[in-house]
């Protein structure tokens, strides 16, 4: 299928009679189907001859021909009436056969959900500034501003798309700004908080549950990643872990997939007392594994002896129950959720005078800026120490060279009169 709105032809000879006798013409038949899916027929009488040598080879080329300008006509019509849903959705097709199919799916419910009953409807033509504009203000009295920039964000990308390849003069989202996200900062535990967790940890650390709980206290790990962590990523014995896979969400289903980024992809290495808790759970798996005709690096670190993995929903729950009971409340006033315990991992690191490229190796971060801004100011205390630091060094700094020479006292300044 050429995707042609006209994609066969035959030819029919026939006769037409006038005062001048009998003359037989020849007429190019185009089937095609409607806007409702039903077959037409198009019929365009050829000027070739269709009598003597070679009149058949004339008659298929000028066919050929016809048929030609009329799929331009077709597909100039088709563009003049085309929709913003019906690019979008050509956009997304497109779009699917190069991301992650949970988020080809995310970008399906933004254009069933807020765009086709919306501004999907006006023509592709047509849209303009204004229209968008409006369409954010609409979308922003209804959803969070999260949602509406990133049904914005989706939307600039396609009409840009649109501009590139020359369907449209101007970019219709220009000028048209996100709505404001308001400023959060991470929930981390405090040092009291710390101690809890670790200690809880501890009570049984091998546990499946305990092991993940850990894996985001002290290495950042993603509830994904934890999920998505095979014992053929883990080497006890230089005690180190890669981030290979992660498990992922589309729509009720989950699955195995990549990280969503290089940065995401990383060695980390374990500390001492998680390298224990690991080998203690490693060899439980050995023994649970026999018979099971699977290798104990096909399974999943905190899984099952079967080869499942844990859904990552069921990890955060379970600590929702765990930070009830230990009426944990972090540095914002909230009990923290899972994600939390990998922010308490960056925040406790800087705290501690971790540099902060290592936080964001740990943490995969695309780049040490984006740590930076997400934990500068995670440790209320930290400028307090910043401070102390430098004064204390510059205090060291004056012992040291007291004795380099005599410190003049002026009683006036140099710019008094």
């Amino acid at each position: 299928m050429s995707g042609d709105k006209f994609e066969t032809f035959s030819l029919e000879i026939y006769e037409t009679r006038n005062k001048s006798g009998v003359t037989k013409k020849c007429r190019a038949i185009f089937p095609y189907k409607d806007d409702d899916g039903k077959w037409r027929k198009k019929s365009v009488t050829l000027n070739s001859n269709p009598r003597g040598r070679g009149s058949a080879s004339r008659l298929n080329a000028e066919a050929e021909e016809v048929r030609a300008q009329l799929n331009a006509e077709a597909k100039e019509a088709s563009k003049a009436c085309e929709t913003v849903a019906e690019y979008f959705k050509k956009y997304v097709d497109a779009r699917s056969l190069s991301v992650e199919r949970s988020s080809a799916n995310e970008l399906r419910r933004i254009l069933r959900t807020h765009i086709a009953p919306t501004i999907g409807k006006i023509e592709l033509d047509e849209l303009t500034p204004d229209d968008v504009q409006a369409w954010v203000t609409m979308l922003s009295k209804e959803y969070a501003p999260s949602t509406v920039k990133k049904c914005l964000t989706n939307l600039r990308s396609a009409m840009r798309e649109a501009v590139d390849r020359d369907r449209l003069a101007k970019d219709p989202t220009r000028g048209v700004k996100n709505p404001k996200l308001p400023a959060s900062k991470p929930n981390a535990l405090d040092e009291r908080g710390r101690a809890k967790v670790a200690s809880f940890i501890a009570l049984d650390p091998a546990k499946p549950l305990n092991i993940g709980f850990a894996l985001a206290l002290y290495m950042g790990l993603r509830e994904g990643e934890i999920c998505g962590l095979r014992w053929r990523c883990v080497d006890l014995d230089a005690k180190t872990l890669e981030i290979r896979e992660t498990i992922g969400r589309d729509g009720s289903k989950w699955y195995v997939k990549e990280p969503k980024t290089g940065g995401s992809i990383r060695k980390l290495y374990i500390p001492d007392s998680l390298a224990e808790a690991l080998r203690a759970r490693h060899a439980h798996m050995g023994e649970e594994n026999l018979g099971s005709g699977l290798t104990l690096d096909e399974l999943f670190v905190v899984g099952d002896p079967a080869g499942g993995y844990m859904q990552p929903h069921y990890l955060s729950t379970r600590w929702r129950i765990a930070a009830d009971a230990l009426e944990l409340i972090g540095t914002q006033g909230r009990r923290p959720t899972f994600h939390d315990l990998r922010h308490t991992f960056a925040t406790a690191a800087i705290a501690h005078g971790v540099d902060i490229k290592t936080v964001s190796s740990f943490m995969g971060h695309a780049n040490a800026a984006m740590t930076m801004n997400t934990y500068a100011d995670a440790d209320p205390d930290a400028k307090r120490r910043g401070a102390e630091t430098v004064a204390r060094a510059y205090q060291e700094e004056i012992a040291r060279h007291v004795g380099d020479g005599e410190v003049l006292e002026f009683s006036r300044t140099g710019t008094d009169e």
